[in-house]
């Protein structure tokens, strides 16, 4: 795979993402982002939901896992597979997951005793774990690639930017800003997390344009 390939589909995953999140949400009635949970827009029953699963989920997972299989082998190489490759594999993986398990909703709320809530939050976790867990693999593996060194303070920052985001779900309630907008505390962790897989991915490509002028 080329850094090139990689870095592309990790920018594709943010523009798929975003552009179809704020589309579905316009043609949701009553859809409103500060109060109204992401998965709300695939649940079973919504308007468009297949679309949004598909769009919304299933297309950008499966491209953040090319990117991050990329980032990792070219960090990595020549180790091959190693954790670090398929934690961030997971993660897009489980991504993916969330799409291809809808959750139940029941009177705007979730049906948490329903298997498709469980198997959807399921495939949350196991998108955001393995992401938290490899943004701070990555710097040591920066810190051991000579030419990803001056990477490493970046990947440092993009670390706690990682644990900030992914641990702001979970604090929320307790944050009077955000316990009133459930939704918009679930947003800004979704921004964190694909601001990291844009940052990577444009590493990537600037890294390939790099190589590519110093053929020529």
């Amino acid at each position: 795979m080329t850094e090139k390939l990689a870095g592309t589909a990790g920018v594709a995953a943010v523009v798929v993402f975003w552009a179809a999140l704020f589309s579905f949400a316009s043609a949701y009635p009553g859809y409103s982002h500060s109060h109204k949970a992401i998965s709300e827009l695939g649940a079973l029953g919504a308007p468009h939901a297949l679309w949004w699963n598909l769009l919304g989920f299933i297309v950008p997972g499966v491209l953040l896992s090319i990117c991050g299989a990329g980032v990792a082998t070219a960090i990595e190489r020549p180790s091959g597979k190693t954790a670090l490759y398929w934690l961030l594999v997971l993660s897009g993986v489980g991504f993916a997951g969330a799409g291809v398990i809808p959750a139940e909703m029941r009177d705007g709320s979730p049906s948490m005793g329903s298997p498709f809530t469980i198997g959807h939050v399921s495939m949350t976790f196991l998108s955001g774990i393995p992401w938290v867990i490899a943004a701070f693999l990555i710097i040591g593996r920066a810190t051991q690639n000579p030419s990803w060194h001056r990477s490493r303070g970046l990947f440092s920052a993009l670390a706690g930017a990682c644990v900030a985001g992914f641990s702001l779900n979970i604090v929320a309630r307790a944050i009077p800003a955000l316990a009133s907008r459930p939704g918009l505390a679930q947003r800004i962790s979704f921004a964190v997390y694909f601001a990291w897989f844009l940052v990577v991915a444009v590493q990537l490509l600037m890294r390939g344009s790099r190589a590519r002028h110093a053929a020529a």
